[in-house]
């Protein structure tokens, strides 16, 4: 699907003067917003070393070119995730539960 949208893009003459790796990370996030992972678009900044605002840029301009319809976020996606790094100890899965309802 990502070679897809990138072959779409590159049609579009979208990549051109963007740096490839923040196109293919803004990708990657379209991607997984259509498959609904939990995955955030700081997670593709973090790893790339990409200015989130730049990212998100990005994003935005290739899904409004591209014409995508991306579906909503789920919140319940990223409740265990948070709940992990808060670090509740023996009362995360209560509080998950809890998140969940």
């Amino acid at each position: 699907m990502a070679k897809r949208i990138f072959n779409l893009a590159s049609n579009k003459k979208f990549i051109q003067g963007r740096k490839t790796k923040n196109v293919i990370g803004a990708i990657l996030y379209i991607v997984c917003r259509i498959q609904k992972t939990g995955h955030l678009l700081i997670d593709f900044s973090d790893i790339l070393q990409v200015n989130l605002y730049v990212l998100g840029s990005i994003y935005l301009k290739l899904i409004k070119i591209l014409q995508l319809n991306i579906p909503l976020i789920d919140p319940s996606l990223y409740i265990h995730r948070f709940c992990a790094k808060l670090e509740f100890g023996e009362k995360s899965k209560l509080v998950e539960n809890t998140s969940l309802k």
